[in-house]
């Protein structure tokens, strides 16, 4: 993720329960409990899917970091629903109520420069795109662990490949929608393991398995599901550039 995203990842984040609260409290809409823990999900949940929309090359992302936003928004409309409140005269298909910011700048100071300087970063990133080129093969690698992602996508891209480092199934879906993903590996040990070799081996795409601990009747059930290979974590990460064909 290049610097002006994670700045902007990390204001908007910040910025959801607190805009979200106010903005309740504002209205007089209902803020008990419930509300509270409607919000904290909504965040996390934001977290998840701005990551994985700016770990993407500009070129490739499909929807805006404000769209995000308000679309985890629309997941207190059935509060509000729930309580009676009236439609906004101002609302629109899947913003009912009007929650949705009218821009970054009714965020706050520290989201509207984050903005504008992702948008700035974008701007140059597009206009520098060769758009008759084909794009670059594709790894996708999908893991918590921050060093076996790291060390993955650093040999990834050595051997010439752009990396996707995916951190949940959004994430995985976005790479295979791009048509470009040529080798994926999981992390036998995320929870979204299972969902990601389904997902990637029905796409047809060769997927390399890894864990700290891998016994044969495991092995056996992931290579009947389709994966290509599977590994320890340790062999893995000692040779990563073995595991990616140089390609250019």
């Amino acid at each position: 993720m290049v610097p002006e995203a994670q700045r902007l990842h990390t204001a908007l984040v910040s910025a959801f329960p607190a805009y979200t609260t106010a903005l309740f409290a504002e209205h007089g809409f209902p803020l008990d409990r419930s509300t509270v823990e409607v919000i904290e999900t909504a965040t996390t949940q934001l977290d998840l899917e701005l990551a994985a929309l700016l770990e993407q090359p500009f070129v490739e992302q499909r929807r805006t970091p404000l769209e995000l936003f308000s679309l985890a928004l629309g997941t207190l409309n059935p509060i509000l629903e729930d309580a009676d409140v009236e439609l906004s005269p101002n609302g629109r298909p899947g913003d009912p109520y009007g929650l949705a910011p009218g821009s970054s700048a009714a965020l706050g100071d520290a989201v509207q420069v984050a903005h504008t300087r992702w948008g700035a970063a974008k701007a140059i990133a597009l206009t520098s795109v060769d758009r008759t080129a084909p794009p670059r093969p594709a790894v996708v690698v999908l893991t918590a662990d921050r060093v076996a992602r790291q060390q993955l996508c650093e040999a990834a891209e050595q051997a010439g490949y752009q990396c996707h480092g995916a951190r949940n199934p959004s994430a995985v879906a976005s790479a295979v929608a791009t048509d470009t993903v040529k080798l994926a590996f999981v992390d036998l040990a995320h929870r979204a393991a299972h969902d990601a070799v389904a997902r990637l081996t029905a796409a047809g795409i060769p997927t390399t398995v890894f864990g700290a601990e891998i016994d044969d009747l495991t092995e056996t059930g992931l290579r009947a599901a389709g994966v290509s290979s599977v590994v320890e974590r340790d062999r893995l990460l000692s040779e990563p550039e073995a595991s990616f064909p140089r390609i250019g």
